[in-house]
């Protein structure tokens, strides 16, 4: 067991390597600028909490008191004096962990180019690993390239730059390659790098086992998303072409322009591991090293959830500490519905949902609805329900599929009509705090592919009070 520091534990990595050193049985200690981060990560009561940030000397002092080893993370890409800014850290880092006996520093930082000057935000990471390396504790320096995993900020770039960009502008920087790593990859050479002897004091660039052009990235997902390949169209690159195309990734995906510019700049470089040492070091990841494609399904396969958001085992998954629009983008409505009837009579009335029953939506909305959908070659909106028990997993109502039920509370259901995305309805039943009556709660997520999903999600949220709202007061009222 180690007792483990980690500096950026609120991160898109950092939340997912605490999960992992606590199913270990590690002891975590986190720093935290903003506590109120915590209550999403789904493990905020089983770390130690420090308040403060990466200027509190006293707080990092305290971060780092009595551990083993510390994992630091943070990155300042948001502020345009992020170089000055990590540099400043990584030495109040380094000289609080040598003056309390830590053993081990591990640092996630970014792949050298092999030619050319770096970009700043390239620059800025090597900065930081050299300022590791020069100090007197040993540190494991892992260098990586695109992370591969839903809240990645590169792979969200490239998921909504794919999904919403039907002709690619073919600058010179798409033809350059890099080396994607997927987020279950990262944490394993992370974590084993704790334990590395300490005569190891060096970098390791780390990388999936597939070299691909940043084209080839885009239509490696289109492709695995079952999306149409979009053409590429060779365009000339104006002056500050960066700084431009920050502010259409700005206008078109969820990310800020102060973060993915730093990275746009970045694309100017090959990023390919010079040496895969870490592999004979620290060993491949269990079942070898995860390619693209794998890694591309499993953040397709998770983040496409009509669960509620708990934080997820796998972490190629989106989890609720991640920011807005990780995942992709997922149109959601909802509401709650008061029932005079007791909580036993409105899930009688849910369990019998579809086939004679019908949904009690206005006249109509599901037969138009699946005659459109038998053109498109789909199931349409009747094929019936099972008779004489209650609904199971995996259960087909009409053009629903039952995907998860817990008799007397909740039911999920997923669509199975044709349409650009995935559609999930989930009603839950609760009785009333008062003991009289009870309350259903309706939820609706459809999660959106390509345009053509997010014209659909947009309609379906506009549209969804007068169908779905009516759906939760007829089935109220059929249980009163």
């Amino acid at each position: 067991m180690v007792r483990c520091a980690v500096i950026g534990g609120t991160g898109y990595v950092g939340v997912r390597l605490v999960a992992r050193l606590l199913a270990e049985g590690h002891d975590v200690a986190v720093l935290v600028r903003s506590p109120h981060k915590l209550a999403a990560t789904g493990w905020a009561e089983r770390v130690d909490v420090v308040p403060g940030d990466l200027g509190d000397p006293a707080a990092i002092a305290a971060l780092v008191a009595g551990a083993d080893a510390v994992v630091h993370l943070a990155h300042a890409l948001e502020r345009p004096d992020f170089p000055a800014r990590d540099r400043a850290a990584a030495r109040a880092v380094s000289a609080a962990a040598a003056a309390a006996g830590v053993r081990r520093i591990v640092y996630l930082g970014g792949l050298r180019p092999r030619a050319g000057t770096a970009s700043r935000h390239l620059s800025s990471r090597a900065e930081v690993a050299d300022v590791f390396l020069d100090g007197p504790v040993p540190t494991a320096a892992l260098e990586a390239s695109i992370v591969v995993g839903s809240g990645s900020a590169s792979f969200e770039m490239i998921r909504y730059l794919a999904e919403r960009v039907p002709v690619l502008p073919a600058v010179p920087w798409l033809a350059h390659r890099t080396q994607p790593i997927a987020i279950a990859d990262v944490l394993h050479h992370l974590v084993g790098a704790l334990d590395l002897p300490a005569d190891v004091d060096r970098r390791f660039d780390i990388g999936g086992p597939d070299v691909l052009s940043y084209l080839e990235l885009v239509r490696r997902y289109l492709r695995l998303a079952g999306l149409p390949q979009g053409a590429a169209v060779p365009v000339p690159v104006p002056p500050g072409a960066p700084a431009l195309a920050g502010r259409v990734v700005e206008a078109l995906t969820p990310l800020s322009r102060q973060l993915v510019t730093p990275l746009i700049e970045s694309l100017s470089h090959e990023l390919v591991c010079g040496e895969e040492d870490v592999l004979t070091v620290i060993g491949p990841p269990p079942g070898g090293r995860t390619t693209f494609d794998d890694a591309v399904r499993a953040a397709l396969g998770a983040s496409r959830d009509g669960g509620a958001g708990e934080a997820p085992d796998d972490p190629a998954l989106a989890v609720p500490s991640d920011p807005e629009g990780s995942g992709g983008a997922v149109y959601a409505w909802s509401t709650v519905e008061p029932c005079p009837a007791g909580a036993d009579a409105l899930w009688a009335v849910v369990d019998g949902l579809g086939g004679d029953a019908g949904w009690y939506t206005p006249p109509g909305t599901w037969t138009v609805r699946g005659w459109a959908d038998q053109l498109l070659g789909g199931v349409g909106a009747y094929r019936g329900r099972p008779q004489g028990r209650p609904l199971q997993a995996g259960d087909v109502v009409d053009s629903w599929c039952v995907e998860a039920v817990e008799p007397g509370a909740s039911l999920r259901l997923r669509s199975e009509l044709r349409q650009p995305g995935r559609l999930w309805l989930s009603l839950r039943v609760a009785p009333d705090v008062s003991g009289r009556g009870s309350h259903l709660h309706l939820d609706v997520r459809f999660a959106a592919a390509g345009l053509a999903g997010v014209a659909y999600g947009r309609t379906l949220r506009a549209t969804a009070s007068a169908v779905f709202g009516a759906m939760a007061r007829g089935i109220t009222a059929a249980a009163t």
